[in-house]
Protein backbone atom coordinates (compact mmCIF):
# COMPACT_ATOMS: atom_id res chain seq x y z
CA UNK A 1 0.00 0.00 0.00
CA UNK A 2 0.86 3.50 -0.56
CA UNK A 3 0.90 6.21 1.93
CA UNK A 4 0.35 9.79 0.73
CA UNK A 5 0.79 12.70 2.51
CA UNK A 6 2.23 16.61 2.65
CA UNK A 7 5.19 17.59 4.12
CA UNK A 8 8.85 19.51 4.12
CA UNK A 9 11.96 18.54 4.39
CA UNK A 10 14.20 20.23 7.63
CA UNK A 11 17.19 19.99 8.97
CA UNK A 12 18.21 18.95 12.39
CA UNK A 13 21.73 17.87 13.39
CA UNK A 14 23.38 17.88 10.04
CA UNK A 15 20.73 15.48 9.13
CA UNK A 16 17.87 16.33 6.68
CA UNK A 17 14.71 14.48 7.49
CA UNK A 18 10.75 14.44 6.77
CA UNK A 19 8.15 13.63 9.52
CA UNK A 20 5.73 11.00 8.93
CA UNK A 21 2.26 12.66 9.91
CA UNK A 22 0.53 9.88 10.82
CA UNK A 23 1.35 6.91 13.64
CA UNK A 24 3.16 4.28 11.13
CA UNK A 25 2.72 1.62 13.98
CA UNK A 26 -1.23 1.87 13.52
CA UNK A 27 -1.06 2.44 9.77
CA UNK A 28 1.07 -0.63 8.55
CA UNK A 29 1.07 -2.93 11.91
CA UNK A 30 4.66 -3.21 11.42
CA UNK A 31 7.19 -1.76 13.62
CA UNK A 32 10.98 -1.47 13.99
CA UNK A 33 13.56 -0.05 10.72
CA UNK A 34 10.87 -0.51 8.11
CA UNK A 35 11.91 -0.38 4.80
CA UNK A 36 10.20 1.64 2.49
CA UNK A 37 10.09 2.78 -0.91
CA UNK A 38 9.81 6.97 -1.22
CA UNK A 39 8.45 9.20 -3.96
CA UNK A 40 9.38 12.53 -4.02
CA UNK A 41 8.48 14.25 -7.47
CA UNK A 42 9.68 12.74 -10.36
CA UNK A 43 12.49 11.35 -7.39
CA UNK A 44 12.27 7.93 -6.22
CA UNK A 45 14.59 6.42 -3.59
CA UNK A 46 14.23 3.84 -0.99
CA UNK A 47 15.46 3.55 2.72
CA UNK A 48 14.52 2.36 6.06
CA UNK A 49 12.81 4.27 8.13
CA UNK A 50 14.21 6.02 11.41
CA UNK A 51 11.61 5.12 14.27
CA UNK A 52 11.65 8.26 17.62
CA UNK A 53 8.90 6.08 19.49
CA UNK A 54 5.14 5.23 19.93
CA UNK A 55 4.61 4.68 16.50
CA UNK A 56 6.47 8.62 15.38
CA UNK A 57 8.85 7.83 12.08
CA UNK A 58 11.30 10.45 9.98
CA UNK A 59 12.51 9.56 6.62
CA UNK A 60 15.93 9.90 6.00
CA UNK A 61 17.02 12.01 3.01
CA UNK A 62 20.48 11.85 1.57
CA UNK A 63 22.91 14.81 0.35
CA UNK A 64 22.07 13.85 -2.90
CA UNK A 65 18.47 13.47 -2.73
CA UNK A 66 18.42 17.14 -0.67
CA UNK A 67 20.36 18.79 -3.88
CA UNK A 68 17.54 18.35 -5.88
CA UNK A 69 14.84 19.35 -3.55
CA UNK A 70 14.48 22.54 -0.90
CA UNK A 71 14.67 22.43 2.77
CA UNK A 72 11.58 24.43 4.07
CA UNK A 73 9.39 23.28 1.09
CA UNK A 74 6.04 21.56 1.24
CA UNK A 75 6.11 18.85 -1.20
CA UNK A 76 3.87 15.90 -1.97
CA UNK A 77 5.38 12.37 -0.52
CA UNK A 78 4.65 8.63 -1.42
CA UNK A 79 5.80 6.33 0.40
CA UNK A 80 5.32 2.29 -0.01
CA UNK A 81 6.67 -0.01 3.06
CA UNK A 82 8.65 -3.00 1.30
CA UNK A 83 9.80 -6.04 2.93
CA UNK A 84 13.06 -5.45 2.24
CA UNK A 85 15.22 -2.82 0.68
CA UNK A 86 15.95 -4.06 -3.16
CA UNK A 87 19.14 -1.75 -3.86
CA UNK A 88 21.49 -4.98 -3.65
CA UNK A 89 18.76 -7.72 -3.49
CA UNK A 90 15.98 -7.11 -5.57
CA UNK A 91 16.89 -9.86 -8.17
CA UNK A 92 18.63 -12.88 -6.37
CA UNK A 93 18.37 -16.17 -7.09
CA UNK A 94 19.42 -17.36 -3.35
CA UNK A 95 16.81 -17.21 -0.48
CA UNK A 96 16.91 -18.20 3.19
CA UNK A 97 15.29 -21.66 2.13
CA UNK A 98 18.26 -21.85 -0.48
CA UNK A 99 21.20 -20.00 0.25
CA UNK A 100 24.60 -19.37 -1.53
CA UNK A 101 25.98 -22.15 0.18
CA UNK A 102 26.13 -24.52 3.15
CA UNK A 103 28.82 -21.98 5.66
CA UNK A 104 30.98 -25.25 6.84
CA UNK A 105 34.40 -23.32 6.48
CA UNK A 106 35.56 -20.20 5.30
CA UNK A 107 38.13 -19.37 2.47
CA UNK A 108 40.28 -16.57 3.76
CA UNK A 109 40.45 -12.89 1.83
CA UNK A 110 42.60 -10.68 3.38
CA UNK A 111 40.60 -7.68 4.57
CA UNK A 112 41.47 -4.71 2.58
CA UNK A 113 41.23 -1.22 3.15
CA UNK A 114 37.44 0.42 2.64
CA UNK A 115 36.39 -3.06 1.43
CA UNK A 116 36.45 -4.51 4.60
CA UNK A 117 32.25 -5.32 5.00
CA UNK A 118 32.97 -6.21 1.29
CA UNK A 119 35.42 -9.18 2.32
CA UNK A 120 33.01 -10.09 4.88
CA UNK A 121 30.22 -10.90 2.58
CA UNK A 122 32.60 -13.07 0.38
CA UNK A 123 33.93 -14.87 2.47
CA UNK A 124 30.90 -15.51 3.56
CA UNK A 125 29.16 -16.61 0.51
CA UNK A 126 32.37 -18.50 -0.71
CA UNK A 127 32.82 -15.86 -3.67
CA UNK A 128 35.28 -13.78 -5.37
CA UNK A 129 35.65 -10.13 -4.00
CA UNK A 130 34.73 -8.81 -7.31
CA UNK A 131 31.42 -10.09 -7.46
CA UNK A 132 30.84 -8.61 -3.72
CA UNK A 133 32.41 -5.40 -5.04
CA UNK A 134 30.15 -5.15 -7.95
CA UNK A 135 27.02 -5.80 -6.27
CA UNK A 136 27.67 -3.77 -2.94
CA UNK A 137 29.79 -0.70 -4.89
CA UNK A 138 32.61 1.02 -3.71
CA UNK A 139 33.00 2.66 -0.45
CA UNK A 140 32.52 2.10 3.28
CA UNK A 141 30.19 -0.46 3.75
CA UNK A 142 27.81 -0.15 6.69
CA UNK A 143 25.91 -2.60 8.64
CA UNK A 144 22.87 -2.09 6.76
CA UNK A 145 24.23 -2.83 3.72
CA UNK A 146 26.19 -5.55 4.53
CA UNK A 147 23.40 -7.15 5.46
CA UNK A 148 21.53 -6.42 2.56
CA UNK A 149 24.20 -8.46 0.97
CA UNK A 150 23.74 -11.22 2.77
CA UNK A 151 20.27 -11.09 1.97
CA UNK A 152 20.85 -11.11 -1.83
CA UNK A 153 23.14 -14.63 -1.35
CA UNK A 154 20.61 -16.30 1.25
CA UNK A 155 22.83 -16.05 4.33
CA UNK A 156 20.54 -15.95 7.49
CA UNK A 157 21.88 -14.07 10.25
CA UNK A 158 20.33 -13.00 14.07
CA UNK A 159 17.88 -9.82 13.90
CA UNK A 160 19.97 -7.55 16.21
CA UNK A 161 23.61 -6.71 17.04
CA UNK A 162 25.10 -7.97 20.00
CA UNK A 163 27.19 -4.96 21.91
CA UNK A 164 30.01 -6.11 23.74
CA UNK A 165 31.21 -2.73 25.70
CA UNK A 166 35.02 -3.57 24.62
CA UNK A 167 35.55 -6.95 24.67
CA UNK A 168 34.58 -9.47 22.46
CA UNK A 169 32.83 -12.29 25.18
CA UNK A 170 31.76 -15.63 24.10
CA UNK A 171 31.47 -15.14 20.07
CA UNK A 172 29.18 -17.30 18.36
CA UNK A 173 30.40 -20.23 15.86
CA UNK A 174 30.06 -17.89 13.17
CA UNK A 175 29.64 -13.80 12.91
CA UNK A 176 30.60 -10.56 11.49
CA UNK A 177 32.56 -8.67 13.98
CA UNK A 178 32.82 -4.73 14.38
CA UNK A 179 36.46 -4.10 15.98
CA UNK A 180 37.60 -0.86 15.64
CA UNK A 181 35.41 0.03 13.18
CA UNK A 182 36.59 -2.51 11.11
CA UNK A 183 34.43 -5.64 9.91
CA UNK A 184 35.81 -9.04 10.56
CA UNK A 185 34.16 -12.74 10.37
CA UNK A 186 34.58 -14.96 13.10
CA UNK A 187 34.10 -18.50 12.46
CA UNK A 188 34.95 -21.47 14.57
CA UNK A 189 37.27 -19.78 17.05
CA UNK A 190 39.82 -17.63 14.05
CA UNK A 191 39.21 -14.29 12.23
CA UNK A 192 39.38 -14.24 8.94
CA UNK A 193 41.48 -11.99 6.87
CA UNK A 194 43.66 -10.34 9.48
CA UNK A 195 46.12 -10.89 11.95
CA UNK A 196 46.47 -9.58 15.75
CA UNK A 197 43.21 -8.74 16.91
CA UNK A 198 42.52 -6.97 19.98
CA UNK A 199 39.36 -8.12 21.54
CA UNK A 200 38.99 -5.31 23.61
CA UNK A 201 38.73 -2.71 20.90
CA UNK A 202 35.48 -4.95 19.92
CA UNK A 203 32.09 -2.86 19.27
CA UNK A 204 29.40 -5.07 18.34
CA UNK A 205 28.96 -8.52 16.18
CA UNK A 206 25.91 -10.01 14.03
CA UNK A 207 25.70 -13.98 14.45
CA UNK A 208 25.74 -15.38 10.97
CA UNK A 209 24.06 -18.78 11.47
CA UNK A 210 25.86 -21.50 10.12
CA UNK A 211 23.84 -24.29 7.85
Amino acid sequence: MIYGFRAVIYTEGGRALIEIPFNVWEETGRKGNIPCRVSILDLSFECKLIPKGNGKYFIPITKKTLSALAPEVEYEIGMEPMETLSRINHDSPYSKEHPIRKIDCIETIPIQAGFCGHCCVAMLAGVPLSDVVARMGKGHASWSKILEALDYYGISYASKAVYTKGGSGQLPLCCIVNNDNRFIVWYNGSFYGVKDVDSKKTISYIEVFAA
